[in-house]
């Protein structure tokens, strides 16, 4: 007897985070935001559990006024599940110098281009522990990080910290907690 499955959904949502503060997340689907690599980073964690979601491509953006500066960054990529008993990352480095990715929330308040500079990479790996250390359950698969845009005066290891650790806790959510309101929880209080 086969089995049907349901195709992935795919969907791109903006969110307001409040206070003119904004995010995009894509699930099923990832930016125009991919760039050669000039180094990859590797980190993994023990899983708490075994994988049983069916996402595979999911990114997060966010753009956060503050007065006469901002904060903004994009991060994501694809999650394979799989049965290692780890939660592994590859995090794609870029070059800082990179095409503009014009498609951004920042909009003319920032410079924005393409891929993760060296200076952010290590703030995903941050990120991801303190996703691990939040989570009662993190699932076992690899979390290839291959889409990433940074401005040129907006981003700082913060906002890549913060971004990593909302892109696992959202490959950790069911599709049934994917409402606006549940996603806009994801993000910390610094970005809401």
């Amino acid at each position: 007897m086969e089995t049907c499955r349901r195709p992935p959904t795919t969907v791109m949502k903006n969110l307001a985070l409040g206070k003119h503060r904004q995010a995009r997340v894509w699930i099923g689907e990832l930016p125009n935001a991919a760039c050669s690599s000039i180094e990859i980073l590797n980190h993994s964690v023990a899983a708490k559990s075994r994988s049983q979601t069916e996402l595979t491509l999911v990114a997060i953006e966010v753009y956060v006024p503050l007065g006469p500066r901002s904060m903004y960054g994009l991060l994501g990529g694809e999650w394979q599940p799989d049965q290692s008993n780890q939660f592994s990352v590859e995090i794609s480095v870029s070059a800082a110098n990179e095409r503009l990715f014009t498609d951004n929330l920042a909009k003319r308040g920032d410079e924005v281009r393409v891929g993760l500079p060296a200076e952010y990479a290590k703030a995903v790996v941050t990120g991801v522990d303190v996703a691990k250390d939040e989570l009662s359950m993190l699932p076992s698969g690899k979390l290839s990080i291959n889409r990433a845009a940074h401005g040129a005066i907006g981003s700082c290891e913060a906002v890549y910290k913060h971004l990593a650790a909302v892109l696992v806790k959202l490959i950790n959510f069911s599709e049934m907690e994917r409402s606006d309101e549940s996603l806009v929880k994801l993000f910390p209080a610094t970005f809401r």
